[in-house]
């Protein structure tokens, strides 16, 4: 079961464009709640799955800014999500923070070689998530902008040899 819904107060975000996705993942019902309620005021969309196998395909549909992975599931734990993850171009890069209630040494450096960017303790204190989920989506925004503006650049730039190569054509016409 997964579902996307738009959650308030993080700036003026009235453009559902604006906002990033942030998938969370965790096959208990009550924690998805308190993630939503945690991370509601984010102002910005949030996609939640109950499975390793449901997170994937989430990912196929969409980019995420962030994605919060609980390790501890049936069937596929977080690490085989993680690593599966890691396998599609599209989310390659996508920070990942690993959600555990244990995590010993062994178990930390596995995630941090999968790419996880964090581990946070369950049950996660509400200002320290909120705080580092604002920070990945932040940068999330400014890249999107930042491939916005060069994808701009360019469409000028080739606007303007189009324009320099008619003038010249009229030019040599004209001569």
């Amino acid at each position: 079961m997964a579902s996307a819904s738009p959650s308030r107060g993080f700036g003026a975000l009235d453009d559902p464009a604006d906002r990033a996705n942030i998938l969370i993942v965790d096959d208990l019902p009550e924690k998805l709640l308190v993630f939503e309620t945690v991370l509601g005021d984010l102002n910005q969309n949030l996609v939640f799955a109950r499975s390793g196998a449901d997170a994937l395909r989430q990912i196929l549909r969409r980019d995420f800014a962030v994605i919060l992975l609980d390790v501890n599931m049936p069937d596929m734990d977080g690490f085989e999500t993680a690593t599966l993850i890691r396998s599609y171009k599209r989310a390659a890069h996508t920070p990942i923070i690993f959600i555990t209630s244990y995590a010993d040494e062994m178990q930390t450096a596995r995630g941090y070689s999968l790419g996880a960017v964090d581990y946070i303790p369950s049950p996660v204190v509400p200002e320290v998530l909120r705080s580092k989920v604002r920070v990945f989506v932040e940068l999330f925004r400014m890249n999107r902008q930042l491939q916005k503006q060069a994808q701009q650049r360019e469409e000028l730039a080739r606007s303007e040899a189009a324009r320099a190569a008619a003038e010249e054509a009229i030019h040599r016409a004209d001569y």
